[in-house]
C-alpha cells in the first residue's frame, strides 16, 4: 500500500474461519471434519504405540491397551480449525498442510477444548468398537520395524477399513436454484411456535441428561481416587467399567480383565475372579 507522500507500507490480511453453531456447540465432530478426524487419530495412535514398543517382543494387552486409553484421553491437545483454501478445516499437530499463504496475508486457527473432546470420542470408538483393541494392535505391529519411516498405523486405514475418506477428487458444488416463493400456510406461525417449544424441551432434556453423566462421571473418579471404584460409588455401570475398576481393586491393570479371550478361558479367569470376591467377603 502506498501513502499520498509516496511511503509504501504493508499491510497484513488475517483470514480466519467463520465457525457454524455446530462448529462452536455441536457434542460430536461435523461431517466434514471427519476424514481429517480419523487421519489425526491415527497419527497420535501410531505415536503413542511407537514409543512404547520395544523392538525385541509385542506388547502385553494391558500395555497397548494403557497406550490408547491415554492417547485417547490426552492426545488431542492445539486442535481447532483453520481457513484454507478458502473453506474451514481441522487442523493440528497430526494433520501436516501445505499453508502457503499469498504476500502479505496470514491465517489464524480457532482453537477449543471441544475440538479435543471430540477427537477423544472418535478415538474411543475406533478402538473399541470398530476395529477392536487387539486388532488395532495387529494392524500397527505387522508393519512396525522400529525405524521413524515406517508406519504402523495409517490414514489408509480412514479410506479402507473405517471408510470415513473417499479416494479421489472432491465432487463439485451442486448449483443451487433459486427458490421459489412460497405463500405461508394458514396455521404456519402456531406450528413454528409448537416445533420452536418442543426443539427447547429436547436441548433442556439433552443438557439435563449431559448433566446427570457428568456427575456420575465425577463420582466415579472421585470413589477410584479414594480406593474404591465406580462400584463402589453406588452408580450404575457397564460390565468393562466393573472389570477394570475390580482388576484395579486386585491390584492389577485395569484392562487385565477386560481383555479378548476364548470361551475356555473366559470362564477360567471368571472363576478365579469369583474366588477373589469370595474370598474378601469371607475376610469382613
Amino acid at each position: 500500500t502506498t501513502k499520498e507522500d509516496g511511503q509504501v507500507v504493508q499491510s497484513l490480511k488475517i483470514e480466519a474461519p467463520s465457525m457454524t453453531e455446530e462448529d462452536q456447540y455441536g457434542y460430536v465432530m461435523p461431517e466434514r471434519y471427519r476424514c481429517d478426524s480419523c487421519k489425526a487419530v491415527m497419527f497420535h495412535l501410531d505415536a503413542g504405540l511407537r514409543k512404547r514398543q520395544p523392538k525385541s517382543r509385542r506388547l502385553k494387552q494391558w500395555e497397548y491397551t494403557d497406550v490408547f486409553d491415554d492417547v485417547c484421553k490426552t492426545g488431542f491437545e492445539g486442535y481447532g480449525i483453520k481457513l484454507i483454501d478458502g473453506e474451514n478445516a481441522l487442523s493440528g499437530p497430526g494433520l501436516p498442510r501445505d499453508e502457503s499463504l499469498a504476500p502479505g496475508s496470514g491465517a489464524i486457527q480457532m482453537s477449543s477444548e471441544s475440538w479435543s473432546k471430540r477427537l477423544g470420542e472418535i478415538c474411543r470408538k475406533t478402538v473399541y468398537e470398530e476395529l477392536g483393541e487387539e486388532e488395532t494392535y495387529e494392524y500397527f505391529y505387522s508393519k512396525f520395524t522400529g525405524s521413524d519411516e515406517a508406519v504402523g498405523l495409517s490414514e489408509g486405514l480412514c479410506r479402507t477399513e473405517l471408510r470415513q475418506c473417499t479416494a479421489g477428487p472432491k465432487p463439485p458444488k451442486a448449483t443451487e436454484e433459486p427458490a421459489k416463493e412460497e405463500k405461508p400456510k394458514k396455521g404456519a406461525g402456531k406450528d413454528k411456535a409448537k416445533d420452536k417449544a418442543k426443539a427447547e424441551k429436547k436441548k433442556a432434556k439433552a443438557e439435563k441428561e449431559k448433566a446427570k453423566a457428568e456427575k456420575a462421571k465425577k463420582a466415579a473418579e472421585l470413589a477410584r481416587d479414594r480406593g474404591g471404584g465406580a462400584a463402589a460409588a453406588g452408580l450404575k455401570i457397564d460390565a468393562e467399567t466393573f472389570l477394570r475398576d475390580l482388576a484395579a481393586r486386585h491390584g492389577h491393570a485395569p484392562g487385565e480383565y477386560a481383555g479378548v479371550r476364548t470361551e475356555a478361558e473366559w470362564e477360567k479367569t471368571i472363576v478365579a475372579i469369583a474366588g477373589r470376591i469370595f474370598g474378601a467377603k469371607s475376610e469382613l
